[in-house]
This record gives C-alpha cells, structure tokens and sequence, in this order.
C-alpha cells in the first residue's frame, strides 16, 4: 500500500473586510504582509497536486492546516486547487489543523467540517479509518479556538480512542495515528514545537506508548521528518513538511512524504522540491510492524 502524506498547505487570501479583521485573524493578515504571503508560493499548488497525482497513491492523508486564517474563500480556494486530488473520497482523509480554526466564528460554525466533512468517517472525533484489512487510520483533533498555536485534545477524546482500539473487531496490525500536532519533535526543532505544542502530549504518548508498534503522522512544523521519540521506541513519528513553503536558508526544502507499506516493513520517501526539481530522498526503510 502506497499513501502519501501532505500537511501545513496553508493556502492565504488577503482581506480588508474590517469585520474579519479582528483577534487571531488580524494577526495572520499582518504576518501575510509581513512576508509571510511570499513564504508560501500558492502558484505553486497544482503542481504539488499533479505530483502526488503522478505517483498514484492507494491513499492521500492530509494531516491539516489547508488555510491560514480559516476565511471562507481560502476553504473555496483550497477545495479548488485540490479537486483532482480529492475527486475519491474513499481514497482520502483529511483532517483539521489549528489554522483551520483560526478564529472563534470559523469553530464554531464548523467551517473546516463544512467543507472537508466528506473527507472523514464521521464529523467528530476520534475515529477509526480502515484501508484494507491490515491498516487503519486512527484520527485525532488536538484543535481549537485559541488565542495561542498550541493544542489540546480532550480527555475525553483520549478515553474514547483508547476504547475504539480495545473494543475494535480485529485491532489493526499496522496503525497509523493522526493528528496535526507531533508528540514531540527531533531535536533542530524542539524549540519551536515548544512554543506551539500539544499541551497534554505525555498524556497521549503515555498511551501510545502501551498500543504497540505504529506510525504517528503530523504536521504543525514546517519540517520533514522520521524519527522515534524518546520514550516512544515503538513509534515512527513522520511529518510531512509543508509543500509550498519557500525557505530562503534551504534548511527546509518544502515537499510532501510517499509511504510505501509492504507487510511489516515501512519506506518512507520525502518528495522534497529544490526550486527547480522534485527530489525523493529516501528518510526511513526499516520493519516497523510485527513482532521482533
């Protein structure tokens, strides 16, 4: 089984509609002309698109973050730019990041559910998604409205994950969890994850760390990586970087992650673009599921 694994696309629209233009909203649009706009190349979408189109994924998960103010138009914007991607919705999965609830309004109406509802099992989480008779998605909502980046998922989200895994028919030999934010981050970015991460992320991985071998994807960090959190010798936590995002030190090169399931073992590639071409750079080739 191929999956390909987007997140932080954070497509951006101005506005100056003074009504808009309160709380957490006004600060994007400042950081929008700030230079933020010029970090993230949206002409660069359908191109990102017709890459993962190229590679004919069995699955697409996108791990969040789709707009950057949670506006109306970037929701239209981003179902647009996506539809070829999107047009099976049994082959995809999309979940919400916190810039897809950016302000109160867009939470609570739903906004992100209304136009990517159709995208997810059920409309509110947890849930439990499965591919095939082996793997399954496992999708977590550590978002919210808030006046800060970072996230909390609820106790009793946990509680009810915890049952769907115990109480589930056959529990899936190769788990993939989801969520937009990472339990932790390797080191080069441990500092940034502190100032936006996920408030009860001992909680979720004092669990994770009992549920056996699984692959934790993310997002939240405009990074790409594969690596094993300490305490957490049984996870390959995987972050997809951000596909359109333009790092002017080249630290960062923007992309998205092809995974590429085959029994137990599990080869991660990150399609990683140079400005001028796609480069896969194999990150992880290693047997991750089943026993030892």
């Amino acid at each position: 089984m191929k999956i390909v694994h987007l997140s932080d696309i954070h497509v951006w629209r101005y506005t100056w509609n003074v009504g808009r233009l309160v709380g957490v909203r006004a600060w994007w649009m400042l950081a929008l002309l700030r230079g933020r706009a010029r970090q993230f190349q949206l002409e660069r979408l359908d191109e990102v698109v017709a890459r993962v189109r190229s590679l004919d994924p069995d699955h697409v998960l996108i791990t969040g973050d789709l707009t950057t103010s949670a506006l109306p138009d970037e929701f239209a914007d981003a179902k647009r730019h996506l539809a070829p991607m999107i047009a099976d919705r049994e082959r995809i999965t999309i979940l919400p990041g916190n810039h897809d609830r950016a302000t109160r309004r867009s939470s609570t109406t739903n906004r992100f559910e209304s136009a990517f509802g159709l995208y997810m099992p059920r409309l509110t989480f947890p849930w439990l998604r499965r591919l095939d008779d082996e793997t399954a998605i496992l999708g977590l909502d550590a978002t919210r409205f808030h006046y800060t980046p970072r996230g909390r998922i609820p106790t009793a989200q946990l509680d009810q994950a915890r049952a769907l895994l115990t109480d589930a028919p056959g529990p899936p030999r190769r788990l993939i969890v989801a969520s937009h934010y990472p339990i932790a981050a390797p080191p080069p970015y441990e500092r940034e994850l502190a100032a936006k991460r996920l408030e009860n992320a001992d909680e979720l991985a004092a669990w994770l760390a009992r549920v056996g071998p699984h692959i934790f994807c993310c997002g939240h960090v405009h990074a790409a990586w594969a690596f094993r959190p300490r305490g957490l010798p049984d996870q390959l936590c995987l972050n997809a970087g951000a596909p359109l995002y333009r790092d002017a030190a080249a630290l960062q090169p923007p992309g998205f992650l092809e995974i590429d399931l085959d029994a137990d073992r599990v080869k991660v590639v990150h399609q990683a673009w140079d400005g001028k071409e796609w480069k896969p750079i194999v990150m992880v080739d290693e047997r991750v599921f089943g026993k030892a």
